[in-house]
């Protein structure tokens, strides 16, 4: 888990945040960052993960549910949407980026 963090937060930036939000699931706040290109980001964390993971002999994948702040919305409902993409990656076959 220590390095899958590592591996993160090497590629964001220092305008956003990463934040463990239990077991092993994260969230990153990528400030300033519309859908389209936080979608872009999160496919480049994918496979970041899977290759470093694969330079040091292990496999690790990661689903990836993304979604953007709506004006007027809620954190807890901004937080269920990507929630919920992100379970669409899971059941989608996994080592997949979804946005709500």
């Amino acid at each position: 888990m220590i390095k899958l963090a590592e591996t993160i937060h090497e590629r964001i930036r220092l305008t956003d945040g990463l934040y463990r939000l239990g077991g092993d699931e994260f969230v990153i706040l990528l400030s300033e960052t519309g859908l389209n290109d936080a979608m872009h980001i999160c496919e480049q964390l994918r496979e970041l993960i899977e290759r470093s993971a694969q330079d040091i002999g292990h496999h690790m994948t990661v689903s990836i549910g993304v979604a953007e702040l709506a004006k007027r919305e809620s954190e807890d409902a901004w937080l269920h949407r990507a929630d919920v993409a992100l379970y669409q990656a899971k059941n989608g076959g996994r080592n997949l980026c979804r946005s709500a």
